[in-house]
C-alpha cells in the first residue's frame, strides 16, 4: 500500500473544515486508499494548534485520527534532524527528517514557503512534496483516466448528454 506523510498543517486544515483538499486527503486515508504516516511531533503540533486556534475541531481531529489509525513514527533523533538543518529552517528540520525516514510516496504540506517553493528541499530529501490540492488533482486525473478506459462504466457521452454503460 502506498503511503502519505502529512504535516500538522494538513491535519489542522482537514479537521477544521468539512470541505477542501486537506479533508479529502484524510477521508481518502480513512477509506484505505493509502496509509497515512505522521510522527509524534506532527500529532502534538496539530493538537496544540487546534487547541489554540480551533478548539471546536479537537473532537473532529480525535475522531479522524481514530478512524484513520495513522502509522505514528517516533520523532527523529537530534542527529537525524541535524542532517537537514542546512536544507530547511531549524523549526522544520524535525518534520523533514521524519518524512525522509518514513520514505512515503508523497509528503503533503500547506507550508509552501518552507517546504515546496525552495525546490532544493525536495531535491536534497528525495521526497515528492505537494500541497493537498495538488495531490487531490493527481488522484482526480487518475480516476478520470481510469474511467475513460474501454470497458469501464459508466461513461458520459457528451454529445448525447446521458450516462451510458460501455459494454465490456
Amino acid at each position: 500500500m502506498s503511503s502519505i506523510f502529512a504535516d500538522a498543517s494538513v491535519l489542522v486544515a482537514g479537521a477544521g473544515s468539512r470541505t477542501g483538499a486537506s479533508r479529502a486527503v484524510l477521508v481518502m486515508a480513512e477509506i484505505g486508499l493509502y496509509r497515512l504516516v505522521v510522527c509524534r511531533q506532527v500529532l502534538d503540533e496539530a493538537e496544540r494548534n487546534l487547541r489554540k486556534k480551533l478548539p471546536g475541531a479537537l473532537p473532529v481531529f480525535a475522531e479522524l485520527m481514530a478512524a484513520i489509525g495513522p502509522e505514528i513514527l517516533p520523532d527523529p533523533s537530534s542527529e537525524e534532524v541535524g542532517r537537514w538543518q542546512s536544507v530547511i529552517e531549524l523549526k522544520d528540520a524535525p518534520i523533514l527528517a521524519a518524512a525522509v525516514t518514513a520514505a512515503p510516496d508523497r509528503f503533503l504540506t500547506l507550508d509552501v514557503k518552507n517546504f515546496i517553493e525552495p525546490a532544493h528541499v525536495a531535491e536534497k530529501s528525495g521526497l515528492r512534496i505537494e500541497t493537498p490540492a495538488e495531490f487531490v488533482q493527481a488522484i482526480r486525473a487518475l480516476v478520470e483516466e481510469g474511467l475513460s478506459q474501454p470497458g469501464e462504466s459508466p461513461i458520459e457521452h457528451p454529445d448525447e448528454g446521458t450516462m451510458q454503460t460501455e459494454s465490456v
